[in-house]
C-alpha cells in the first residue's frame, strides 16, 4: 500500500503492527535455530511487505508500544485552533479600524500587519479558516475583497455590552466562570530547561550536562474549573481532576453531567443571592430543554406530522426547505436547562440568580481567562515535567491571582468593553452616513 503524503487509518496501522509482530517471531526463531537467513531485520521486512518506509514502521510501533493503542490520523492542513483566541481580538481591532476609515483591508494585508506590527506569524489559509470560525468574513467592496464581522456577531456583542453596563451599575455580584486544562509537560516553550535540583538526579544521563530536553508529548493533564468575582476566587468553587484522555482539549472531558453537578453543588451554594453568573458559550453550558420539535434532519413525513399536530398550515407540495422554514417560524422559544432550573427549582427560584452569556469568541471580555494566564505563566516557569510537580505548582498558582492582580484584570476588561462599545458606535454612524457598500461572500 502506497501512502506517501497520506495519513494511515487505524486498521492500516493495526496491519503494520501484526506484520511486524509476525516477523519478530521469525527473527526470534532464527536467533535460536539459524534456519532462516533473511529474517534479521523485522522492521525492514515489514516496510517492504507494506510498501511503507522503515521510519514509518518504527513510528507506528513506538506509538503502539507506548500507549498499547493507535490513534486516528490527523486531518490535513493546519487546524484553525492552532491560532490562539487572543489573536482574534487583535484581528478584530485591525479590521474594525479599517472599516471605520473606509479603507480596504485584504487577508494578505492582515497577515502582513500581524507579522510586522505584532510579531505573529500565521499562514494565510490558516488565518482564513480562523476568521471564518470567528465569524469574520470576506465581502466585496468596490471590486475588492475586504474583511468585516458578520452583523449578527456585532449585534450579539452590542446586546451583551448594553446589558453589562446596566449590571455594572446595579451593584449585583458578578460571577465569572470558566474551564481550562494544563498538561504536566506544559512549560510555555520548546527550548531546553535548566533546574539545579536535577543535577543530582540519578535518573538523568549526566553526559548531557545541566541542560535537559523537554520531554516529548504533553503528558497527563488536569481539568480545572473555577469561578471569580472582582474580589478573587469564589470560595469552595474550585474543581480539579485528572483527565482520562490525553488528546483534544478539555471540552472532550467536560460534559453536561460534570458541569451541572459542579454548578449546583459547588458554585450556587457559595455565591450570594441576586448574583449574576457570566459564562461563555461552551456546549455543555447551554443545553436546551426538550421542546418536542423533531430534528430538522428528520424525514419529510416527520416534519409534516409536527406541523399538523400544531395546527400549522402547509401545502402538500412543500419541499423540505419550506417545511423547515415553517418550523423555524413557529418553533417555541428555546430555554436553557440551567436557566429553567434557576427560575423553577424551589431550591433556587427565590434566590433570583441570573445567567448571562458572553458573545462567542470574545475571551477579552472574560476576566477569568486572564486568571488562567497568570496561573499558567507561573506553572510554566516552574515545570518539572512530573505529575507531582504539576499538582504542587497548581496549589501555589492559585495564590498568584491576588486582589491587586484582579484590579488590573478588571481594568483591562473595562477597557475592552468600552473600546468595543465606542468602536461599534463609530462604525455604525459611518455606515449610516455613507451606506454599507459591502456584500457578504458566503463561499469565502
Amino acid at each position: 500500500m502506497s501512502h506517501k503524503g497520506n495519513s494511515l487509518t487505524i486498521p492500516e496501522k493495526e496491519m503494520v503492527v501484526h506484520v511486524k509482530h509476525y516477523f519478530d517471531k521469525e527473527q526470534e526463531l532464527y536467533s535460536k535455530t539459524k534456519e532462516f537467513p533473511n529474517v534479521i531485520n523485522s522492521a525492514r521486512r515489514t516496510a517492504l511487505a507494506t510498501n511503507l518506509s522503515e521510519v514509518t514502521v518504527w513510528r507506528i510501533m513506538a506509538e503502539y508500544n507506548r500507549n498499547n493503542t493507535l490513534s486516528p490520523p490527523f486531518p490535513k492542513g493546519s487546524s484553525p485552533y492552532a491560532v490562539d483566541d487572543h489573536i482574534k481580538t487583535i484581528c478584530q481591532d485591525i479590521i474594525r479600524s479599517y472599516n471605520i476609515r473606509r479603507e480596504h483591508l485584504s487577508l494578505r494585508l492582515l497577515v502582513g500587519m500581524l507579522n510586522d506590527a505584532h510579531g505573529i506569524t500565521v499562514a494565510r489559509e490558516t488565518l482564513r479558516r480562523c476568521l471564518y470560525r470567528w465569524k469574520i468574513l470576506h465581502g466585496s467592496v468596490q471590486r475588492h475583497t475586504a474583511l468585516r464581522e458578520r452583523d449578527y456577531v456585532v449585534k450579539a456583542r452590542r446586546e451583551y455590552l448594553i446589558n453589562k453596563r446596566l449590571l455594572n451599575k446595579s451593584g449585583r455580584m458578578l460571577v465569572y466562570l470558566d474551564e481550562t486544562f494544563i498538561n504536566k509537560n506544559y512549560s510555555g516553550s520548546d527550548v531546553s530547561w535548566y533546574c539545579s535540583d536535577w543535577q543530582n538526579d540519578s535518573r538523568l544521563d549526566k553526559s548531557f550536562g545541566p541542560y535537559i530536553n523537554k520531554p516529548a508529548g504533553k503528558g497527563e493533564r488536569f481539568i480545572i474549573l473555577n469561578a471569580i468575582t472582582k474580589e478573587g476566587w469564589v470560595d469552595g468553587a474550585r474543581l480539579v481532576f485528572q483527565a482520562k484522555q490525553r488528546t483534544g482539549d478539555y471540552h472532550g472531558t467536560m460534559d453536561e453531567k460534570n458541569f451541572t453537578q459542579w454548578f449546583t453543588t459547588q458554585l450556587l451554594p457559595n455565591i450570594a443571592d441576586n448574583a449574576v453568573i457570566i459564562m461563555d458559550n461552551a456546549p455543555y453550558h447551554n443545553m436546551f430543554l426538550e421542546d418536542n420539535v423533531p430534528l430538522l434532519t428528520s424525514k419529510k413525513s416527520v416534519l409534516q406530522q409536527w406541523l399538523t399536530d400544531n395546527n400549522i398550515a402547509f401545502h402538500d407540495d412543500f419541499l423540505r426547505v419550506q417545511l423547515i422554514e415553517l418550523i423555524h417560524q413557529h418553533r417555541p422559544t428555546r430555554v436553557f436547562k440551567l436557566d429553567h432550573r434557576l427560575c423553577n427549582d424551589p431550591l433556587y427560584k427565590d434566590r433570583h440568580i441570573e445567567i448571562v452569556r458572553t458573545p462567542q469568541y470574545h475571551p477579552e471580555l472574560q476576566p477569568i481567562e486572564k486568571c488562567w494566564g497568570v496561573m499558567k505563566q507561573y506553572m510554566a516557569q516552574h515545570c518539572d515535567f512530573t505529575l507531582e510537580g504539576l499538582r504542587k505548582n497548581l496549589e501555589i498558582a492559585w495564590a498568584k491571582v491576588t486582589a491587586e492582580t484582579m484590579a488590573g484584570i478588571m481594568d483591562k476588561i473595562t477597557y475592552w468593553e468600552d473600546r468595543h462599545f465606542e468602536q461599534d458606535s463609530l462604525l455604525d454612524s459611518i455606515d449610516d452616513e455613507y451606506g454599507v457598500n459591502f456584500i457578504e461572500d458566503e463561499t469565502d
